[in-house]
């Protein structure tokens, strides 16, 4: 091999090293950074304390994230990724298609709920206009695909009958009805407020409860007064996601 072919190939090894470094390095800002939101919300994510958590220097971390609207749009994107690889997974599920749905629900606020959280974090905040374009196309990619495996149960439950919508209601209505419902339950769910805790408890709160109303409203069958959901939920993990099984704080919150 000659001089110039040596040199070509060592640059071309160069920098597949240096983009291993820099994914690895931005997985490790991005995994700190979920941990802080989790634990302390998002008002306390920073990109000072980013670095301080990290042990990178503060320039060296506002190279990865600019701004903190990055850092939150880099994190939505990673969570969109996720969850649709679970959804994807999850739909495989040898059940009716609204025990999918449920199962798909179960996985939100258990396993996925650190990511579920993300979501709805850069929805509310309106970071678009802010976000790298790289960013924001991945997103949009991620997302698109997570609301067509939805639609995809939604279909197949049109298809066998087990939902008959009035004239005019498309797939997609459906999907964005439940998905309201469900950020929204969410949302008030984590409110500070003395006034909603106090109504939350008095309608004894338990994840998927709202979703389960406007199901049962659709005539979505099988109905929650005739089936048994939570043996759906134990055939669910046991069959698609064994490996959560011996996760009980998972199964837990999916509850």
């Amino acid at each position: 091999m000659n001089g110039p072919n040596r040199k070509k190939i060592k640059k071309i090894r160069e920098r597949i090293i240096q983009q291993e470094v820099r994914e690895k390095r931005e997985a490790f800002m991005l995994e700190k950074a979920r941990e802080i939101t989790v634990e302390e919300g998002l008002h306390a994510l920073t990109l000072p304390r980013l670095a301080e958590e990290t042990g990178y220097s503060k320039p060296t971390v506002y190279k990865y994230f600019p701004t903190k609207a990055d850092l939150i749009v880099a994190l939505a994107v990673q969570s969109s990724a996720v969850r649709a690889s679970y959804y994807q997974k999850a739909v495989n599920f040898k059940g009716r298609p609204r025990e999918k749905l449920y199962g798909i629900n179960a996985l939100n606020f258990g396993v996925l709920h650190p990511y579920f959280r993300e979501m709805l974090d850069f929805h509310i905040n309106r970071l678009s206009h802010q976000a790298d374009p790289v960013r924001l196309k991945a997103l949009q990619e991620n997302e698109n695909r997570v609301v067509e495996i939805i639609a995809g149960v939604v279909r197949e439950a049109l298809e066998i009958g087990d939902l008959r919508p009035p004239a005019g209601v498309d797939e997609y209505q459906i999907i964005f009805t439940l998905s309201s419902t469900t950020f929204g339950g969410y949302v008030m769910r984590e409110s500070d407020s003395p006034v909603m805790k106090k109504w939350f408890d008095r309608i004894r709160f338990r994840h998927g409860v709202f979703g389960e109303i406007v199901l049962d409203g659709m005539g979505w069958k099988p109905l929650s007064t005739e089936w048994d959901y939570k043996e759906t939920r134990k055939r669910f993990f046991k069959e698609v996601f064994p490996e959560l099984l011996d996760e009980p704080r998972s199964l837990k919150k999916a509850g």
